[in-house]
């Protein structure tokens, strides 16, 4: 297991946390809990395409990077309809 690998799973644990926020928060602590779970998400799968070293899967990351940004604006859109 190389270390790419190893630093994937520890960010995952530093997910744990952040979906208790998520979960048992206000609306604003869920918000930004939810924009920092994407942003770690994107950073596993590029550790996870480098550990495994399969360049050609490098597009996911990338590309789920760019879509976060516009489902951000929309579930915070969403949400200030509610309040």
């Amino acid at each position: 297991m190389s270390g790419f690998v190893v630093a994937a799973i520890g960010m995952l644990l530093g997910v744990v946390p952040l979906g208790v926020v998520a979960w048992r928060g206000t609306v604003m602590e869920a918000v930004v809990a939810y924009e920092v779970i994407s942003s770690i998400a994107v950073m596993v799968l590029v550790l996870l395409v480098q550990g495994f070293g399969r360049a050609a899967e490098f597009e996911l990351p990338v590309l789920l990077a760019v879509l976060l940004l516009g489902s951000a604006l929309v579930f915070v859109r969403t949400l200030e309809r509610w309040l």
